[in-house]
Order: C-alpha cells, then structure tokens, then sequence
C-alpha cells in the first residue's frame, strides 16, 4: 500500500509537471507575420492557422489592412492589428468574432461604436443585439462611424437618427419608427421674409431673404390687383430657395426679368402670359453683359478660319458661318465688340501667293518639317504633288526664302570603301604507306621574294588606310591562299539612310514529314529556301562638324549537310552576328572581326580488294582528317565630302538676305548690320 501511495504521488507530480510545461511553451511560441496591402479577411484566416483559435469575420468586414509582427505576445499584437484597422473582436465559446459593431449594456446604460458601416448596417445589427423594434424609411447608403456612450434606450434612438441626417424619431407601440423631414418642414424650420413694394412711380423695391422662387413670384404679382393682376406660367422648379436678393425693377416685367436671371430662368411673353423656363445661360448674362449678334465681313479671309481666330484671341463666342462665305455672325457684347473689330483690322488683310522653289527637298518631306514659325495652313501643293505654294504677305514671303537658304540643301552622300578578307586555318592529318624518294639536285633552294601585285589591284587603297606592313602581309596570305579576297567593293548612301550589303548562297529543299508507320519522308510539296553568306547592314550620319557616326551589323551565316532525305529536317545552319556603333572622321578605318567558322572532315582513301586483308589492308588505306577555320574580317573606310567651304557660303549668303530684308539680329549685345 506504501508503494502504490508514492506512485500515484509521483504520476501526479509528473502530470503537473507536463501541463505547466505546455502553458509554458505554448506562451512562449514565437509568431512572425509579414502581410501588406491583403485583404482583412485572409490576414484573419492566416492567424487563426498559424495560432490555432477559431477566428471568424462577419459581414461588416471589408477592405485590406497590413499585420507586421515578430515575437510571443500574440494577444498584444492581435490587439495592436484591430485597433490599426478598426476592428472589434468579441471572445465567447472559444470562438472570436471581428466585426466592426460593438455595442453593451452596463449598469443601465448603453455603449455602441461602428465605424464605417451603412446607416442600415447599423440598425440592422442594433436590433439583432438588443431585441429592438425599429422601422425606417429610405436611408442614406453613404458609410458613416458612430460613437455613443452612457445613454439611454431614447436617447440613443435620437442620436443615432440625428447622425443619419434629416430624420426624426416617432415612439410607435411596440418601437420606433426613423422618418424622413420633408422639404417643407425643414423650409419652415427657417424663418424666411419676402417683401415688394412699388412707389408711385411704378418701381418695385424687392427685398428677399431665405424665400422660394415660387412664394418671391405670387407675391411680385400680387402688387397688381384687378384687371392688371399679370398672369404668368410656371415651367421651371419654383421650389429653387433665395438666400439673399435686394434690387428695384420698373414694373413687373423688369422685375421679373431680374428675378428669373439671379435663379436660371428666363421669362417670356406671349399673348400677355409670362412663362417661365430653365435657362442655363440666364447667369452668364449677368456677368458679360448684354449680348447681340454682330455680323463681320471679311475681304480676303475665310469665315471657318476667322471663327478659329476669334476663339483663339477673344474666348468662347458663338460665330455663325453666313451661306456667301465672307461673313460671320457673332454674338458679342459691347467689350468683345471692340476687340472683335481690332481683330479684323489685324487678321483680314491681302495675301498673296507665292511659288516655293524647292532644290532638293520634296514638297512632301518640307511639309513634315517645317521652318519656325510657318503652318502647314500656310501652304498647299498643285495637283500633281510636284510644286509647292505659300499663301502670305510679301514679309513672310521674305523670310521663307531666307529659311529655304538653310534648310533647303542636298543630303550629305557617304561612300564607304568595303573590303572582306577570309583568314583561312587548315590541320590536316594524315597517314599513308607510300615512299618517295627523289634525286638532290643542283640549285634546288629557298627563295623568298614578295610583290604588291594583288594588293594593288584592290579597289581599297590598302597603302594609305592600313600601311605598308598590313599590305605585305596581304600579299603574302593571299599568295599562299591562307586569305582570300571575299568582296572588295564601294558602298554609296546617305546621311540617315540605310545601306545593305549581301552575298549569299540560297538552298532550296522540299518541305517534308516522315511516316510514322513506315518512318519514310512524305513530301508536302511545299519548297523553302535557306540562305547562307554574308550580310552587312550600315546606317551613317554626318554630325556638322565632318564626324561620321556608322552603326554596322555584319553577320556570316554557313550551311551544313542537306539531310532532309534521311531525317526529314532542313540543313543545319550556322550564324555569327557582330553589331557595332562607331564615331570618326572620314577617311578613319572601321575593322569588323570575330565572325569565326569552324568545320571538320574525315576522308579515306583504299586500295580495291586489297585494302580489305586483315592487317595487311592497312598497308593499302590512307586516312585524312581535315579541320578547317574561317575567319571573316571586314574592313570599311567611310568618306564624305569636305563641305566648309559650302557651310561659309550658306552663312554669308543668310546674312546677307537678312540685311535686304531690313531684319537686326542681335549678336552679344550688339548689332550686326
């Protein structure tokens, strides 16, 4: 008995032991969160995993919200992510609910916070929570945040009406009931005045304050009692308000007229009814004054340009283009009348029109880059797109041609010099059984001799672009055949425009499939091609200084076996591409290297019969295996031609058309004549 005493003693010290164990290491579980930008909702979902208790989020939740923590105070945290987010949690049952309502009842009072919920939102969560009857008419659908604290139930009905806006609470049985207050109501709420009075000399002094349009107009008609009681008919809103009016009108129609302009409308008269209609520009009278339509006649501009003019110089002004297309009617006041006259006398003067003599330039393309100061309204072509007019004064004329002395030149022309040398690298090994053996004869030596035959028939002139010593070697690998002379030829382009340069070789094959029953080639009978050479793409341009700025593109691209019988596939090709960009002056190299090619090749060579003896065949067979590499380099030289003296020409020859011209140009400060 002594022994099973201590046992159940230990097994419970053990238990304890177990239990404290686990509160300690369940308190002490690191948490480490990282989310930004999520939405609330799956950032509650992810906690709930990673912690294990039952979190859940009803409908009043929304949006996205951001939870960084690393650390073990979970409840600290949990709290710091609502409060930032302006969330409540309500723990019962083991379960947590989120919500953004929460609402008590203590010690006979009442607490209620929401943020950012719809009005019915609100009520509906209100009721469900505390057993509430409330009824309501249409509510505003904004979102709004309310807090209310130690109140009672009536008080709190009214206070959440006030928040909704213009509500009001009425005590039914059983509950209470949000009503909307109407227009008139809330009209009466304010104590609004409306006043006429007419003097013996027919003027109405109007004083109005907080008032409707409709009560400001019975009571304007009622100064006219009897047969001259005016009658009048309302086809506007006459519940428009008047905050504050005071003015005199003579006589009613006047006054009506001030009445109706203040508020939007117009009034007009028609067999002695005054009726009243919306007008949207009733208050733009007001502020511009009178208008009325002005007609202009114009002599040598076209009304469609005269009415863009006006809407570019004076404002928006309403212009009608008149059938015999040299007049405008425009409605102006008394100001814009003014300028609109000023703007004839500047605009509406003779021009002439002029031929542009073009020397190099397309019409098209002076069209599309344009001198300052010149529109393309200024000009139009003839019929067959070859000549070009100017329609202007003879000042504008004038200064064209001095423009055209500029702009109007021939595009610099590049010639580039283009040499193509393959450098080539043959390893043969071989192995033979023959022996040869031949007689020492008498002046058998080395001789060395080297000539620049081949090298100067060139159409580079390697001398002068690359030196003696390059030249040498030229001849000397192309006498040897390791280089051969691939192109040697001159390019002519451009400034801006693109030169291409191709030498290549163009296989052909069918186009084909294989069975894939019997893995022999079906033919499609279709054809393409495959190229196979040298391509070479230049894009110059000469800055004004003489520099010439080349990007070149070479690529060299070479074919392999046709196995298309056997396989069914196209040739395998190969490609090397060298693209560069380089700046110089004319006449400075440009070497292009690096377009490297590399081939091998098995040969045998056997005598019949006996070269298919076991052992002794290898006495009869020959065996050669080639490994060839290719090296394309490409040397160009580009030229232009020297244009100073053509640059100093032009310059002389604009100032002097500017000084015909009669036009200063200030250089520095001062005067240049």
């Amino acid at each position: 008995m002594a022994f099973g005493k201590r046992f159940f003693c230990m097994l419970i010290a053990c238990l304890c032991a177990a239990f404290c164990f686990a509160d300690e290491s369940a308190e002490s579980k690191y948490y480490s969160w990282d989310f930004t930008d999520c939405a609330i909702k799956d950032i509650v979902y992810a906690v709930s995993l990673d912690s294990g208790i039952p979190i859940v989020c009803d409908d009043t939740v929304d949006g996205k919200g951001d939870l960084k923590f690393a650390g073990n105070d979970f409840d600290a945290a949990f709290e710091a992510f609502l409060d930032g987010n302006r969330l409540f949690a309500k723990k019962s049952d083991g379960v947590w609910k989120i919500s953004r309502f929460c609402c008590g009842f203590k010690d006979g009072v009442y607490f209620l916070d929401a943020f950012d919920l719809n009005p019915n939102q609100i009520v509906e969560k209100l009721c469900k929570e505390f057993g509430f009857v409330l009824t309501y008419d249409l509510l505003p659908s904004g979102k709004i945040s309310v807090h209310f604290k130690n109140l009672n139930e009536n008080e709190l009905i009214e206070a959440l009406a006030r928040s909704f806006g213009p509500y009001e609470v009425k005590k039914k049985s059983g509950g209470w009931h949000f009503e909307k207050k109407s227009e008139t109501k809330k009209a009466e709420a304010f104590g609004g005045t409306v006043s006429f009075v007419q003097d013996e000399n027919g003027i109405v002094k109007a004083d109005l304050r907080d008032c409707k349009f409709m009560d400001a107009l019975e009571s304007l008609a009622a100064l006219y009692g009897g047969s001259e009681k005016p009658e009048f008919c309302m086809l506007a809103n006459g519940d428009v308000r008047i905050l504050r009016s005071v003015f005199t009108g003579t006589g009613f129609a006047d006054t009506l007229e001030k009445l109706c302009a203040q508020n939007g409308f117009s009034s007009v008269n028609v067999d002695g009814v005054f009726y009243i209609l919306p007008d949207a520009s009733a208050k733009n009278l007001l502020i511009g004054g009178q208008r009325h339509w002005e007609k202009v006649s114009l002599s040598f501009t076209k009304p469609q340009d005269f009415a863009a003019l006006v809407a570019r110089r004076i404002g928006k002004i309403e212009c009608i283009c008149l059938p015999d297309e040299t007049s405008v009617l425009c409605l102006v006041n008394e100001s814009e009348l003014k300028e609109l006259k000023q703007l004839v006398a500047d605009a509406d003067i003779k021009k002439s029109i002029y031929c542009v003599n073009l020397k190099y330039i397309k019409p098209k393309d002076f069209l599309e880059h344009l001198p300052p100061d010149f529109e393309k309204s200024h000009f139009f072509m003839a019929d067959d797109s070859s000549s070009l007019y100017f329609k202007g004064t003879d000042a504008g004329y004038k200064n064209l041609c001095i423009q055209l002395e500029i702009s109007d030149r021939p595009v610099k022309r590049i010639s580039y010099d283009l040499l193509i040398l393959q450098y080539d690298e043959t390893f043969q090994n071989s192995w033979t059984s023959g022996v040869k053996v031949n007689r020492l004869a008498l002046g058998d030596r080395n001789n060395l001799s080297a000539g620049l035959g081949s090298v100067m028939s060139l159409n580079m002139n390697v001398l002068s672009a690359f030196g003696l010593n390059f030249a040498l070697e030229l001849q000397s690998a192309i006498e040897e055949n390791r280089t051969k002379v691939f192109a040697d030829t001159t390019l002519y382009g451009v400034s801006g425009k693109q030169i291409n340069f191709k030498n290549t070789n163009t296989y052909r094959y069918r186009d084909n499939n294989l069975d894939p029953q019997t893995g022999k080639p079906i033919y499609s009978g279709i054809t393409k091609e495959i190229s196979s050479g040298i391509k070479l793409d230049i894009l110059g341009w000469v800055s004004g200084d003489g520099t010439i700025t080349s990007t070149v593109t070479a690529s060299v691209s070479r074919q392999g076996t046709d196995t298309s019988a056997s396989t069914g596939n196209p040739p395998p090709t190969s490609e090397k591409v060298v693209t560069t960009e380089v700046c110089g002056k004319s006449g400075q190299p440009i070497v292009l290297s690096g377009l490297v090619q590399n081939a091998e090749s098995d040969q045998q060579k056997r005598t019949p019969f006996l070269s298919k003896i076991p052992i002794l065949g290898n006495l009869f067979k020959a065996k050669e295996k080639t490994r060839e590499k290719s090296q394309m380099v490409i040397y160009l030289v580009p030229h232009i031609e020297d244009f100073k003296d053509e640059n100093q020409k032009i310059y002389d020859v604009y100032w002097a058309r500017k000084k015909l011209a009669g036009l200063e140009v200030v250089i520095n400060g001062g005067k240049n004549d």
